[in-house]
């Protein structure tokens, strides 16, 4: 090694290697939404076995809550068939993607997660008080949120957002939530869960909350 040779090269700096930043984001990418993906893949996988064995029990958040907590975690990446999944997937592909260019990955997932149980939890006690023992699972509950995040913290919601008062922002954060959840309502779809996701999220873009 040429000592002098080195010592009188200047250093580069983050400006002369312009790639640097891209594959920082590539990086959150496959760590953030990537991981997600493949979890929520092979979790099916097994919520279909058991389906075939008659065992869902471990896959799905259902009532009461306190009995097998690892519902809690599980029935976020479980999801029903392969429609459900495709469905949930696209949309955390793509608003995850968006959420990580500001984000970390450590933020990312604890969002996701507490998203997804949170969002669960509220649909099985919701449907339980109003008489209904309702069970779910899947990361809809988590993409709303994502959906919610993005819609609120980008740089134009930020414009209008700023100069409103806080009951304005208020009413706007559950007029978006609401709006996910009526776009993406369905007999048989949990909406309980997508619009607490959704509000989550909502909330949590206007504080800026996975912005690193």
């Amino acid at each position: 090694m040429d000592i002098d040779s080195n010592i009188e090269q200047p250093s580069r700096s983050k400006a002369d290697n312009p790639g640097g930043s891209n594959s920082g984001f590539v990086t959150r990418l496959v760590a953030g939404p990537g991981v997600s993906l493949l979890l929520m893949a092979l979790v099916s996988l097994g919520t279909w076995t058991g389906y075939q064995a008659n065992n869902m029990d471990p896959f799905v958040l259902q009532s009461p809550l306190t009995e097998e907590w690892w519902q809690l975690p599980l029935s976020t990446f479980a999801h029903q068939g392969s429609a459900h999944l495709y469905g949930n997937a696209m949309m955390i592909a793509i608003f995850g993607a968006v959420t990580v260019i500001s984000s970390s990955v450590l933020r990312y997932h604890i969002f996701f997660l507490a998203t997804g149980i949170a969002s669960g939890v509220a649909h099985v006690m919701v449907t339980g008080v109003l008489g209904d023992s309702g069970a779910v699972l899947g990361a809809s509950g988590a993409a709303m949120g994502l959906i919610g995040y993005v819609f609120v913290s980008n740089d134009i919601s930020d414009l209008i957002l700023s100069r409103a008062s806080w009951k304005v922002v208020v009413i706007l954060v559950l007029g978006v939530s609401l709006s996910l959840t009526l776009w993406s309502a369905s007999l048989a779809v949990a909406n309980v869960s997508h619009f607490v996701g959704a509000l989550i999220g909502a909330f949590a873009g206007y504080f800026h909350l996975l912005r690193s």
